[in-house]
């Protein structure tokens, strides 16, 4: 089959090279075709008027025939060349052309015999085509041309006018003569242009064998060495093999003396030919590293004439060891007897390294995987014969009971028989799913395991095709033991409804008390109000009207006389109309007095009515107005505000929509937010106190901002800020903005604080989405809490 390929690739070689050396040839025939035609053309115009009618010059109808017929023939062979270059017919059409510009410039001549040899010029020519086909035909051509112009016309082939049946047999012998010489040559040349191709194909295939595989590379070299016998010149071809090969070769006597060493292993080892030649490799290879065991082996194969294939230390000359591949192979001579050795020699260094660190590295991976608090897996799956585990680690023993001797191989178990009943469908219909898309899969489950307790398994895996096209699925995955999780999750759940509970009532109570707080300071303005009434009740002018209108009821018979003659009755008109005087400024006190009394009390009833609102909202999703909204917040905390002579920037963008949401949760983080932003200005004491409360839109998100110039927050405490118990009062429980937090989230939001640190105040940040989402439950710990429900800026 081998050779079958190499003559195969030589014959297409030859092709090519033959057609690339006929079109060159086709390039030299038409220059010849175009100089005959021009020679034609000269002969037509100066020697043919002479040659048939002696020394009067004329020019005769036949010699111009002669001048076109040339011209035609160039013509015809060179266009028949451009148009099939490559075809075998081109060359018979340039030899039987070419023959018959022979025949037309012996007859322009005269039949001059001197013309003749342009006959043998042609066949020389024509020779260099290397097909002695060609001449075949050419003679064939000259044969026929001599013998029909030799009889019918022989002034024109041979310059007499006595016809010869027999002088064209005479030229056409002498034709045939140089013929039988031109083609053995065509042909051996052609035979050895082909050789040269078939050589140079097994030259490069050898090569190529030689670099590919060592072994190969060994049976090539002995084949070569068989070959040596019949053919010296494939010996050398395979020597240059050998030479310019990155394997070391080296050929000993049949006693391991060194007789030759390539050049590949002087490039392998650092010694020249002239250094080892004569020595045998053990002298100056081998070294501490180097096997005994192996040394032995090596000289018995010698010692009884035999091949050996091994690995060896050997020593460069440099002093450093490398791992060598070699291949030892005996040599017979044409009698048969093993007289030589020949040893193929790889560097395989960095095989061997590769090969210790891949050990090295399984070691390390089993004993990882091993270490590893879960058991690894690989299974394959055939739609045929189903599921088999191929590999499974140690630790599948502490999960299932059995260790993973009982699942590997056909008849091992399969994980989905330890899976639990309740779970066994929907753990089925993602193994299914995986299978089916070749993708990741992740799933929780429970298992019984040997002694019959039930275990919660996360198992996460990836299942990917087989890389030699096969239908078989190689899934590979890890298992691991989340029962603790799971057992603390539902404790964790049961947890967290009762912090939700504890966080939403401390957040009512937080609001409550800012309620409480603003009535307390209203009924202190009502309080004063009651006082100033009683105050002035108990020192009304009326007490003093009494004793007048007793004085006039004693003389009220008298009444005139007493007023005009009693020092005491002229002094009661001016008198009463002082008291009158003095009621009037009463009535104007006990006026105001009231009414901002009145006003008070309008006030705590709003208060009430709006916490009663506030209440009654909590969870109702309805459509609010970011203006509404700060409006409310800040008459919650109004009072406590004007008290503490705070003012209040408000802000609303025109852009905000009208969005969905829960009402009361709003009001409750913002009722907080402010009152906070309260207490850190008035714990600062600054020069110019500020609050400023906005709204405004960024995508799907309605954005309320409460920023103060109080007291700020330490970068330290930003983060705890929003921690379940955390504050920085001294009278605060840490209630307020952990509940707010959460029911931020649970409105699919986010409550987040930025404050460049103490002394720069606060900006508190509240997230709502203007379309209403299904609330989200919060974190199941007070550090869950910190990181999804609140964000410190």
């Amino acid at each position: 089959m081998a050779n079958r390929f190499n003559l195969t690739n030589a014959d297409v070689q030859f092709k090519l090279r033959y057609e690339k050396e006929c079109l060159w040839v086709h390039g030299f025939m038409t220059w010849i075709m175009v100089g005959q035609f021009m020679l034609g053309l000269v002969l037509a115009l100066f020697l043919s008027p002479h040659t048939w009618i002696g020394q009067h010059y004329a020019i005769h109808t036949h010699v111009w025939a002669a001048a076109i017929v040339g011209g035609s023939l160039s013509a015809f062979a060179i266009c028949w060349i451009r148009f099939f270059p490559q075809e075998a017919h081109s060359r018979h059409v340039v030899a039987v052309t070419q023959v018959l510009w022979s025949a037309l410039l012996i007859h322009l001549s005269g039949g001059r015999i001197e013309t003749h040899f342009h006959v043998f010029a042609s066949l020389a020519i024509l020779s260099i085509y290397r097909d002695w086909k060609i001449l075949i035909s050419a003679t064939l051509v000259v044969a026929f041309d001599h013998a029909v112009r030799g009889v019918w016309y022989p002034a024109s082939a041979f310059g007499i006018f006595t016809a010869s049946p027999y002088r064209w047999i005479e030229h056409a012998a002498w034709v045939l003569f140089e013929v039988a010489f031109l083609a053995p040559g065509c042909y051996r040349l052609r035979n050895e242009v082909r050789e040269l191709c078939v050589r140079q194909t097994e030259i490069e295939i050898a090569k190529k064998d030689v670099d590919r595989q060592v072994k190969e590379r060994t049976r090539e070299l002995n084949n070569a060495y068989e070959l040596l016998e019949q053919q010296t010149a494939e010996a050398n071809k395979l020597s240059m093999v050998a030479k310019y090969t990155d394997n070391a070769v080296v050929i000993t006597d049949a006693k391991s003396t060194i007789e030759w060493v390539n050049a590949g292993y002087t490039r392998m080892t650092g010694y020249s030919l002239k250094e080892v030649q004569g020595r045998r490799p053990a002298e100056f290879l081998h070294g501490p590293q180097t096997d005994q065991a192996t040394i032995d082996m090596v000289r018995d194969a010698v010692k009884n004439r035999q091949g050996i294939n091994t690995e060896i230390i050997n020593y460069r000359k440099n002093g450093e060891p490398f791992w060598l591949a070699m291949e030892v192979r005996p040599i017979s001579n044409a009698e048969g007897d093993i007289d030589r050795f020949i040893a193929i020699q790889s560097d395989i260094t960095q095989r061997k390294r590769m090969e210790l660190s891949l050990a090295d590295a399984e070691a390390q991976l089993r004993s990882t995987i091993n270490s590893v608090p879960g058991a690894i897996y690989r299974r394959e799956f055939d739609p045929v014969t189903g599921k088999k585990i191929t590999f499974a680690s140690e630790y599948i023993e502490q999960l299932t009971g059995y260790g993973p001797e009982k699942f590997v191989g056909e008849e091992g178990m399969s994980l989905l028989d330890l899976v639990h009943p309740d779970d066994l469908k929907r753990v089925t219909a993602t193994l299914e799913q995986a299978i089916r898309s070749r993708c990741e899969f992740e799933h929780e489950y429970r298992i019984v395991d040997r002694q019959n307790n039930v275990r919660w398994i996360a198992e996460k895996g990836q299942c990917n095709a087989a890389v030699d096209g096969s239908s078989i699925i190689l899934i590979s995955g890890a298992l691991f033991d989340v029962t603790k999780r799971i057992v603390a999750e539902q404790e964790n759940q049961q947890l967290h409804a009762e912090l939700v509970d504890a966080s939403r009532q401390a957040g009512m109570a937080e609001i409550a008390t800012g309620v409480l707080h603003n009535v307390g300071n209203i009924l202190n303005s009502v309080n004063v109000s009651a006082s100033v009434i009683r105050r002035q009740f108990s020192k009304s002018a009326l007490a003093n009207l009494e004793k007048v209108s007793q004085l006039i009821a004693e003389h009220e018979s008298t009444f005139d006389d007493f007023v005009r003659d009693d020092e005491r009755g002229r002094k009661v008109p001016a008198y009463v109309r002082k008291v009158t005087d003095a009621l009037c400024s009463e009535r104007e006190t006990l006026n105001r007095e009231f009414d901002e009394l009145v006003n008070n009390v309008e006030h705590i009833k709003e208060i009430v009515s709006m916490q009663q609102s506030m209440a009654k909202s909590s969870g109702l999703i309805q459509e609010l107005d970011a203006r509404d909204l700060i409006r409310e917040a800040l008459s919650a905390n109004k009072d406590s505000l004007a008290n503490h002579h705070i003012p209040i920037e408000e802000f609303v963008d025109d852009g905000v929509p009208l969005f969905w949401s829960d009402k009361h949760r709003i009001l409750q983080i913002l009722v907080n937010l402010i009152k906070n932003a309260k207490d850190a200005i008035k714990e600062h004491k600054g020069d110019h106190p500020c609050i400023k409360v906005s709204a405004t839109t960024d995508n799907q998100f309605v954005v309320f901002r409460v920023s103060d110039n109080g007291i700020g927050i330490s970068a330290n405490k930003r983060d705890k800020i929003f921690q379940h118990g955390f504050t920085t009062k001294k009278n605060g429980h840490g209630f307020g903005l952990h509940s707010s937090a959460n029911a931020a989230t649970e409105m699919g939001g986010k409550l987040t604080v930025h404050s460049d640190g103490d002394g720069t105040g606060a900006t508190f940040e509240l997230r709502v989405p203007s379309k209403p989402v299904v609330a989200k439950p919060v974190a199941a710990n007070t550090n869950d809490a910190l990181q999804r429900v609140g964000t410190v800026g």
